[in-house]
């Protein structure tokens, strides 16, 4: 039990913190155009909000997946409008944005903007929860780490023959194959029976996993947050700004994106 236990804790941290190195997500954007602004806590708040969204999904993706999947499918195409109207306004402000020479060593100053406890919190909460790619992509990139840790030897608990299991049952219910794992092969490792005996439920090696994929995740903003802020007095003032710019028009372009994948998923059902 303590095996798979601690196989389980040690990936999911793995996950959460490796798997939100690239800054190319909606809320990595956010989070870096707000550090070098010098928003350290409204990133710290923002980080928390979603690792939170990062947990749940994580944790449907291993555990409820089947049951849940079939309903959420039905409402991606909404969610994928607002959650892009949603990131166009925040695209619009980070734009907007211009510091000034004197801010860099005016935290204060910067930080009146962000007088309230929950917005970042919440602005987390919402770029994750309306980012059904985030899904998906927990949902492959943990089925790929989980079977590779089992072929390898390492004791999952069973929960790479649970994802094996979600895959084929979300294929059957898109009646698609997932792109991304068609030339992966399935490598069950002879021991995963046993193990899964001798292990925790997959209930609470699940929510191990997801728990420690956000803690993971929240670290790595942590950290970027904490770079980002104590170096960017080091930026000209023109490239700062010139920085910040260039990835709110990059959310931008997320925005107008997710918004195309919306309209197209609703007219693709009629």
């Amino acid at each position: 039990m303590t095996e798979s236990f601690l196989v389980i804790f040690f990936l999911g941290l793995f996950a959460g913190f490796f798997f939100s190195v690239p800054i190319a997500g909606p809320i990595s954007i956010l989070i870096t155009s707000s550090a070098l602004k010098g928003n350290s806590r409204y990133c710290i708040r923002t980080s928390l909000g979603g690792a939170i969204i990062e947990t749940v999904y994580v944790f449907i993706a291993i555990y409820g997946l089947t049951s849940l999947y079939s309903y959420y499918q039905k409402v991606i195409p909404i969610i994928l409008i607002i959650g892009s109207i949603f990131l166009l306004f925040v695209a619009f402000k980070i734009i907007k944005t211009k510091i000034k020479l004197e801010q860099l060593s005016n935290e204060p100053s910067l930080k009146s903007k962000y007088k309230s406890p929950t917005g970042g919190f919440r602005t987390g909460i919402i770029l994750n929860l309306s980012n059904p790619s985030l899904f998906l992509g927990w949902f492959t990139s943990s089925f790929l780490l989980l079977s590779f840790a089992s072929s390898v030897g390492l004791n999952t608990g069973g929960l790479d023959l649970l994802m094996y299991d979600n895959v084929t049952s979300i294929e059957e219910i898109t009646g698609n194959k997932i792109e991304s794992l068609d030339e992966f092969e399935f490598l069950q490792n002879e021991n995963s029976e046993t193990a899964n005996k001798e292990s925790l439920s997959s209930f609470i090696l699940s929510m191990t996993y997801a728990v420690m994929v956000g803690i993971g995740s929240f670290i790595w903003f942590y950290l970027l947050t904490k770079f980002l802020i104590k170096h960017r007095d080091k930026l000209n003032i023109d490239l700062l700004n010139g920085l910040i710019k260039i990835l709110g028009i990059f959310l931008f372009g997320i925005g107008f994106y997710l918004i195309y994948e919306g309209m197209y998923s609703i007219f693709s059902f009629y």
